[in-house]
């Protein structure tokens, strides 16, 4: 393994740290405070330290490089990046275990796959069919409130956790086919500059009082610090080194990761049945991922094969 992978590794283990303790501080956080003013502290403070990252990594000057034709792409992604980060803390708001919440999440690679599959024509493979299932199965028996009835089948808060990874997913795709050229800074600040303008309005417009305690103010600094800025730019940055279905494989391991912290923060835990839910949501993910890179592997053995039968042709070669 080079140099390259493994700091690709190391980017994608720390972003699913961040990941996992943004679910119990902004939990925390949401007990003290009004989502909507929530929302508006995160991305106030996102934006100050992104800004600042921007400009030290010379971030700007490329924007005014990029071509015009591509400009299309930042509300089009900050549209999206609206819609994911109301609903994800929306889901936080609502449920009451963060590690459910985390389990849950593991629908994003499930939409991602799909989406990828609908709109880019990628190939998909047997093995992901299965993951698919399972994160599916997964997913319904960690959501399960207890009651049979068609109305409470689910626990509250579930339709924002599904609206998050579909919302993220679609950028995601979006990403994957448009963009090739953007810098994890310029991705970023793009997201946090969206997120900001669109809070603010909000907590304007509904004339949102701003009440805040030292507690509740202290937990929504840290959630910042991890979400808007540490988490997102690891991300990023990680996928510049390794495919995104092996980051998706660790970062399915957010959940287990929630557990303890959780536990420490509010003394609760899931329950037996959205514990397992939650595992097998994770099984299914590291079986996507396992069968994505069975398929780039196949592509990259191919195209070598024939740049290999393109070079032995040109120098009379026979294979």
């Amino acid at each position: 393994m080079n140099r390259k992978i493994l700091t690709g590794y190391l980017y994608i283990i720390l972003a699913t740290v961040a990941f996992s303790n943004v679910y119990v501080f902004s939990k925390a956080a949401l007990n003290e405070i009004s989502l909507p003013l929530f929302l508006f502290l995160i991305c106030l403070i996102g934006f100050v330290f992104n800004l600042f990252i921007l400009i030290k990594s010379g971030g700007i000057k490329k924007i005014r490089t990029l071509p015009q034709k591509m400009y299309w792409i930042f509300p089009t992604l900050g549209l999206l990046e609206i819609l994911a980060v109301f609903a994800f803390y929306a889901g936080v708001n609502a449920i009451a275990e963060p590690a459910v919440n985390g389990f849950l999440g593991n629908l994003f690679p499930l939409f991602t796959t799909i989406l990828g599959i609908i709109f880019l024509s990628e190939r998909f493979s047997r093995i992901e069919s299965i993951g698919i299932v399972i994160v599916f199965c997964g997913a319904l028996l960690t959501s399960y409130s207890g009651n049979i009835s068609f109305e409470n089948f689910f626990i509250p808060g579930v339709g924002f956790v599904a609206l998050n990874c579909l919302a993220a997913a679609i950028a995601t795709v979006i990403v994957r086919a448009k963009v090739n050229n953007l810098t994890p800074e310029i991705l970023s600040f793009n997201r946090i500059f969206w997120l900001l303008l669109f809070f603010s309005c909000w907590i304007l417009f509904a004339q949102t009082p701003f009440i805040v305690t030292s507690k509740g103010l202290w937990n929504t600094f840290v959630a910042a610090i991890l979400d808007p800025v540490l988490a997102i730019l690891l991300v990023y940055k990680a996928y510049r080194y390794i495919e995104a279905s092996r980051g998706t494989i660790i970062q399915s391991a957010k959940g287990i990761l929630i557990i303890p912290i959780a536990f420490l923060f509010f003394g609760t835990l899931p329950m037996l049945h959205q514990l397992f839910g939650g595992i097998l949501t994770m099984i299914g993910v590291v079986i996507i991922g396992i069968g994505q890179s069975v398929i780039n592997a196949r592509k990259w053995s191919n195209r070598n094969n024939s740049l290999t039968g393109d070079v032995a042709a040109e120098s009379g070669e026979v294979i």
